[in-house]
């Protein structure tokens, strides 16, 4: 194709490869960078160190122009939401210098397509003319506030909710049709946005993938032990492994006492730790440096998180391994993996008896094991994911 350069707009460095967001980034630009494209990577920078990582690693961009993130100003910037018509999540995320970086760049007339990532990108794009734009929209984050709204127990905590709510579900219609493309990485996700927050014909499901020579079984010795992987100062992560450590972990270490349950996350909040003090098994690892030594002895993953939209890398991350996983039917939708390969969880109870199945039932954990491995290798690797998005940018620069 002729349409090789490529202006990516994004608001978090994607370097180093923690969290679901930043690992795809790196990996789909990778997989373009392979195919011939010119990147440019317009990003803010909050750590110097990450920034020396990322320039050390430049086999997912061309150009990289990092811009200091400001936290101060970010505040700031999402103060003012309190009087306009942008969630706090787009105007958290503005800076004018990273703004005035995007303009001069598109002054050059070197781009063919700009690529923007999620809706907190669009007040940077937006007004670009001449150029095709496409927006990496990823999750609708209006049915995200939707279950937000659900399980928020307080009448104060859903009224604050639902305020952003309803200037996100404005905001994602205003990205949309300010934008050629949107991508979405489920669905399930791209049903509901069409459905319930804009009609349009420009959207497209593009999966995520993992790294499948990365997380590939370890060959070790399997304990009684069950991990989950997030991020935990994302509070949906936080709230579901609390869940799992109060309600469900007790139920199984009353049929299997030396079970063991590793919370294994970045930045835990401090009711994680109390909870681990106070109950045996509990291990809240922090970050670390590779999850694979803390995931390779486990015989159950869980995902019990329920506030949820799109995609959730931490399951294929683990069906990968050949981990078998128990979760929620909120975090499954995006896989949409057979539900013999992907175990779903109702209630407390069906939570802990599957988990339990899974530890003292091994030709079922062996098999569940290797066709998750297989369903993974059958349906997300990052060469197929590459091909798609290619194909995808040639469409849309025709």
């Amino acid at each position: 194709m002729n349409s090789k350069n490529i202006l990516y707009v994004v608001t978090r460095l994607p370097w180093p490869l923690i969290g679901g967001d930043r690992v795809h980034i790196y990996h789909y630009l990778k997989e373009l960078k392979k195919r011939g494209y010119n990147i440019t990577l317009v990003t803010l920078v909050r750590d110097d160190d990450d920034l020396e990582g990322a320039i050390e690693h430049n086999e997912f961009y061309t150009k990289l122009i990092p811009v200091k993130y400001n936290k101060k100003l970010a505040y700031l910037n999402a103060a003012k939401a309190l009087f306009n018509e942008k969630p706090f999540i787009v105007e958290y995320y503005y800076n004018k210098e990273m703004q005035k970086v995007i303009d001069k760049e598109i002054k050059t007339g070197n781009y063919d397509v700009v690529i923007g990532y999620m809706i907190r990108s669009v007040p940077y794009i937006k007004k670009i003319k001449h150029i095709k734009k496409i927006l990496h929209i990823c999750d609708c984050y209006t049915l995200l506030y939707k279950r937000r709204i659900e399980f928020e127990k307080s009448l104060f905590g859903k009224f604050k909710i639902f305020v952003e709510y309803l200037k996100v579900k404005n905001y994602e219609k205003i990205a949309c049709q300010t934008t050629d493309k949107q991508i979405m990485i489920s669905n399930s996700d791209n049903e509901y946005l069409l459905k319930h927050v804009v009609n349009v014909n420009t959207t497209q499901v593009i999966n995520w993938a993992t790294d499948t020579e990365f997380f590939t079984p370890q060959n070790a010795e399997l304990k009684n032990n069950i991990c989950m992987v997030g991020s935990m100062q994302y509070i949906p992560n936080f709230e579901a492994a609390k869940y799992f450590a109060k309600e469900v972990f007790p139920l199984i270490k009353k049929q299997i006492p030396d079970t063991k349950f590793k919370i294994i996350g970045a930045n835990p909040q401090a009711e994680l730790y109390e909870i681990a003090k106070k109950t045996e098994g509990i291990i809240v690892t922090g970050r670390v440096d590779d999850v694979r030594e803390y995931m390779k002895d486990c015989k159950v993953s869980v995902c019990p998180t329920r506030v949820v939209s799109g995609f959730q890398t931490k399951l294929l991350e683990a069906m990968s391994m050949g981990i078998p996983i128990v979760t929620t039917k909120e975090s499954a939708a995006g896989v949409e993996a057979p539900t013999n390969i992907l175990l779903i969880a109702n209630s407390n109870e069906d939570y802990a008896n599957k988990v339990i199945e899974l530890m003292n039932n091994k030709n079922l954990h062996d098999k569940i094991s290797i066709d998750s491995r297989q369903f993974i290798l059958n349906n997300f690797v990052w060469d197929k994911i590459g091909e798609v998005w290619d194909k995808m940018i040639s469409e849309v620069c025709k």
